[in-house]
């Protein structure tokens, strides 16, 4: 039986999928070198920071060490390439006060 894949927002499971260097990581680790040398622009701490939260987020619910890597992988890669301007950030609340209707 196959694995079953993870739902692609848009519909397509290549389109606009992030890049990633390796199919698989070992360890975080590995992962973090990586990450090191695909984002030379990203500032080491920052780095470093969201490879915490991400593992913090993946260890959370409990993700067998595979799969915590694989997510970890994508929610990090997410966002650096927003911090690099390498894609937009559109998930975002409108800022704007709305005034509320006095009765």
């Amino acid at each position: 039986m196959a694995e079953p894949s993870l739902p692609c927002p848009t519909g397509s499971p290549d389109a606009d999928a992030l890049p990633r260097c390796c199919e698989t990581h070992p360890d975080w680790p590995t992962l973090s070198q990586h990450l090191v040398e695909d984002f030379p622009d990203i500032p080491i701490d920052d780095l470093v920071g969201e490879v915490r939260r991400a593992r913090d987020a993946v260890e959370r619910v409990s993700l067998p060490t595979e799969e915590a890597l694989a997510i970890g992988e994508l929610i990090i890669r997410h966002q650096l390439m927003m911090r690099a301007g390498h894609v937009r950030e559109v998930a975002r609340l409108d800022p704007e006060r709305h005034r509320r209707a006095s009765a």
